[in-house]
């Protein structure tokens, strides 16, 4: 019998078997889909949108749910249970990504590491990343992490503007791990960076533009009604190009002449393979690079902002961790890493800070690469996968009264770290394969500043003309975004130890 027949008589009846299943399970619960549009106009696309998807979970009674757009299948998983049963345990099959026409072709990120699918170029770049900040061994930039602590603690004091300061902060304590590059020297990249940063959180947002649901949009010129999505593509683009290739060239040329100090890019360029192909090494470390830069830098500005106006608006919690820090450090001692240990209920802020607003509400969508059954629901292949970080962080049943910042929810009848009660963490920076390869330094990031932060000085409200406290608002940026950030706020550092203004060397008092 001639092969092709006998592969007929093969494909035959898989196809029906196939188109069986799919008669046999339905699809998740959601909105009524519309001809032709589906779910186009059901989709959330203004700021918290997490919260829609959330009450639209309530409303269907599923911690699963499907929403169809112009072909595009979504489905948003609203509990742990879900997120672990499919992203976790299937991780084989859920852990691409899926194509973003505007974030990825016309601005270009679909290159870097957080947003391409599962290919040898996104294992090359994880690789540098790990090897740079191994999991296993995190002391390797605490000293950096130490210094920009105390540079930041310098300047809150002499603040007007505190998320700006902790932007600029950031920036230049991201530029120094990624790059090498220091001090005023990092300034320079601040406008191109901070750019760049906003506009990629501001594409990938899920629904944010059309272009994503309606592809063939992309053909259309710039001069044509409701284009203005492609000028602002060309302009983004040029700023992520920019920040590839500017910061990038710099670490090269101090590397070739013996003068760059250590970072990420420095320590990937040392391991180039002269026998191989160079000019492709040199192009994954560029991309890794940008993409482990934008990933750290607007996330530490957030967590420390979320630290600020959680401590603005329950001093209680401020009052005990300067408690727990008087008992473990001496006069004039500032914290380091070998205290953590020690310093249980300032472990519990920084994990209280990442679970009460979590940094992403909604992790980075993740695309399902063939058909599965979940729950007696069909998933199709290709689907969108939206996991809520939101949801999992606020389900009552794991943080009981989930709007309160509590973080002693954290902690034993003995003041010590509960292994019973989830970390926040092991959520906000994404799942399965996935996971954020920074996820160590910037928790460590976020710790230690925290606890210099609360060693100095009592954060309390801005005066009125009258000297009386200005009751804190706790604004959050309610716009399209990946990031989850507070909007600009004032506040009081006083200082709390003339030892440790003395240990800094400098006035912690505004001037």
């Amino acid at each position: 019998m001639p092969k092709i027949y006998i592969i007929a008589l093969f494909l035959i009846p898989l196809f029906y078997v196939l188109r069986a299943r799919r008669n046999t399970y339905r699809l998740p619960p959601g909105p009524r889909k519309l001809p032709i549009v589906e779910n186009l106009f059901d989709m959330p696309r203004g700021g918290y949108m997490w919260l829609d998807y959330a009450a639209m979970c309530r409303r269907y009674k599923s911690d699963i749910i499907h929403l169809s757009a112009l072909g595009n299948s979504i489905i948003v998983l609203n509990s742990a249970r879900a997120v672990n049963d499919l992203l976790e345990k299937r991780s084989s099959i859920y852990s691409s990504r899926p194509s973003s026409v505007m974030l990825g072709e016309l601005m270009g990120w679909g290159s870097t590491f957080i947003f391409r699918p599962n290919d040898d170029a996104w294992k090359a770049q994880r690789k540098i990343v790990t090897q740079a900040i191994p999991p296993t061994d995190p002391k390797r930039f605490h000293s950096k992490q130490i210094s920009a602590t105390h540079d930041l603690l310098r300047v809150l004091p002499q603040s007007d503007d505190i998320m700006k300061s902790l932007q600029t902060w950031a920036v230049i304590f991201i530029t120094d791990i990624t790059y090498g590059i220091q001090g005023d020297e990092a300034k320079l990249y601040l406008p191109t960076a901070i750019g760049a940063v906003e506009s990629m959180a501001i594409a990938g947002t899920p629904g944010a533009f059309y272009v994503d649901q309606i592809p063939i949009l992309k053909y259309v010129p710039e001069w044509f009604p409701g284009a203005s999505f492609k000028r602002k593509a060309r302009e983004w683009n040029k700023l992520r190009i920019k920040m590839t290739e500017d910061a990038y060239l710099v670490t090269k040329a101090r590397l070739a002449a013996g003068t760059a100090t250590p970072s990420l890019t420095s320590l990937a360029l040392e391991e180039i393979n002269h026998t191989q192909d160079v000019a492709y090494q040199e192009e994954v470390i560029k991309t890794a690079s940008v993409a482990a830069y934008v990933g750290g830098s607007d996330t530490t500005v957030a967590a420390l902002g979320a630290f600020l106006i959680a401590m603005l608006m329950n001093p209680e919690v401020q009052t005990k961790a300067h408690h727990e820090l008087e008992k473990v450090l001496g006069p004039g001692d500032l914290p380091s890493f070998s205290d953590e240990p020690m310093l249980p209920y300032i472990t519990a802020i920084v994990r209280e800070i990442l679970r009460h607003n979590p940094i992403t509400p909604f992790a980075f969508p993740h695309l399902l690469i063939q058909d599965d059954i979940y729950e007696g629901y069909f998933l199709p292949k290709g689907s969108i996968i939206m996991p809520s970080i939101w949801s999992i962080l606020h389900n009552v049943e794991d943080y009981p009264e989930p709007e309160r910042f509590n973080p002693s929810r954290f902690l034993d009848s003995h003041g010590k770290l509960n292994p019973n009660i989830k970390d926040p963490a092991t959520a906000a920076f994404g799942f399965g394969r996935r996971v954020c390869p920074g996820k160590q330094i910037a928790l460590a990031s976020i710790w230690i500043a925290v606890a210099s932060i609360l060693t100095c000085y009592t954060i309390e409200p801005e005066l009125d003309e009258n000297g009386k406290p200005i009751k804190p608002k706790g604004e959050w940026y309610s716009g399209p975004t990946l990031f989850n950030h507070p909007l600009p706020f004032k506040c009081r550092f006083i200082p709390r130890s003339k030892d440790v203004q003395a240990s800094l060397g400098v006035s912690l008092v505004k001037a």
